[in-house]
């Protein structure tokens, strides 16, 4: 039995938003639990073996990260089964997620929804980190609720094809969305008296 928390991300040619997604969270998750997370990526229509982006290797660079070696993976419904969490990059992939998978719905999000719900869930306080997790992806649907106006405000923006401006706001959109569960995580390890 694995004793490590899985989370997949999702995007859709797994060379742009997920890639980038996938070493920051694992990053950040390693910086506080070494060994305790294993965060891995595919994408709903990847060409396997593809390259990251040029754009995206910069924007990894810029934040001392590396992505050179990372290639895509295609989504299966083994990687589904196999993920605790799956955070999506946008609403659609969740939608084509649950599509392969129905039984994903509890524990797919796409990451800025995930985000939005993080505030709302109080980590267990005398649970191991895992547990934390665990029980964080069964009580998070509870907290579901509609996003603002039309739900854009949920979705990572897809840069594929557009301005160098669109690939920073891909990157700001990530990088809030992973301190926000970065600091879930840090908060659920702080003891109660310290807080």
């Amino acid at each position: 039995m694995p004793t490590d928390f899985r989370i997949l991300v999702v995007g859709r040619d797994n060379v742009c938003r997920s890639p980038l997604a996938k070493r920051m969270l694992q990053h950040d998750l390693d910086t506080e639990a070494p060994g305790e997370f294993t965060v891995c990526s595919a994408g709903t229509q990847a060409a396997s073996g593809r390259p990251a982006a040029v754009e995206v290797l910069r924007l990894a660079s810029r934040r001392g990260l590396r992505l050179h070696g990372f290639v895509a993976s295609q989504l299966d419904e083994a990687m589904i089964s196999e993920a605790d969490l799956i955070l999506v990059m946008d609403r659609e992939l969740r939608r084509e997620v649950v599509g392969v998978s129905p039984r994903a719905l509890r524990n797919t999000f796409t990451l800025r929804e995930f985000a939005r719900i993080l505030p709302t869930v109080r980590p267990e306080a005398r649970a191991t980190r895992t547990g934390r997790w665990q029980s964080l992806v069964a009580l998070a649907p509870r907290y579901r609720t509609p996003p603002e106006g039309d739900g854009s405000g949920d979705d990572v923006v897809d840069p594929r094809n557009r301005s160098a401006r669109a690939y920073e706001r891909m990157s700001t959109q990530i990088v809030s969305a992973i301190e926000t569960i970065r600091a879930w995580d840090v908060q659920g390890c702080t003891p109660a008296s310290s807080r």
